[in-house]
Formats: C-alpha cells, structure tokens, sequence
C-alpha cells in the first residue's frame, strides 16, 4: 500500500529541531547571566564612586587644621560598603585618599586622591 501527501516530521527531524533549540537556550542562558552579573557588578561600582564622591566633598569642606583620617561603614540593599580615608600631609599640603571596598562575590574597591593646601 503506498501513502501518498504524507505530512509531518520524522523522528530524526524532530530529535535534531530539539537538539538545536537546546543549543540555541544554552548560549542565550550564558549570555543572560553574564549580562546580570556585569549588571551588579556596575551597580555596586556606581554606588561605591557616589559614595567616594560624597565622602570627598565632605572632606574637602573640613577645615585644613581639622582633616583626619577614618573609616566608616554604610549598607545599600544586602551590601556593606566600607569606606576609609586618608589624610597625608606634605608641608602646607594635604592628600585625601578615599577608598570605598565592598564585597558581592569577590572584593572590589574604588578610590580617589585629591590634593588641598591651606
């Protein structure tokens, strides 16, 4: 007996269609996750500068006599970041360094120098 106008997908067909989209979800998942994981971590820097920024203008209102270094902590979501200052005095010239560390997955830091003289 011979079909004839036989529709449809073998097997075969089918196992390789599955077998590609397989491959095609498994490339997009990675990029997906990539893109998240930059996306934290840009996060996490953005509010560590902010942060460093606001410290320095802070520092940089300070009477000259009065600067001292020292450290302070602040939480944004689930993360503790960590800020310290420095202040280094070279004659009539002072280095603020402000170094905000925090840590998500592995640690990370930003820091900033600015010169002040009195």
């Amino acid at each position: 007996m011979k079909r004839i106008n036989q529709r449809g997908f073998t097997l075969t067909e089918l196992l390789i269609a599955l077998f590609v989209l397989a491959v095609v979800l498994l490339a997009l998942s990675t990029m997906v996750y990539s893109v998240m994981r930059a996306t934290t971590q840009s996060k996490g820097m953005a509010a560590a500068t902010t942060l460093a920024e606001d410290r320095m203008e802070r520092l940089k209102n300070v009477n000259f006599g009065a600067l001292t270094s020292g450290s302070n902590s602040t939480i944004l979501g689930n993360i503790t970041y960590n800020c310290n200052w420095n202040i280094g005095a070279s004659g009539n010239i002072k280095t603020i360094t402000v170094t905000v560390s925090w840590t998500d997955r592995v640690s990370h830091s930003v820091s900033l120098t600015s010169l002040r003289g009195g």
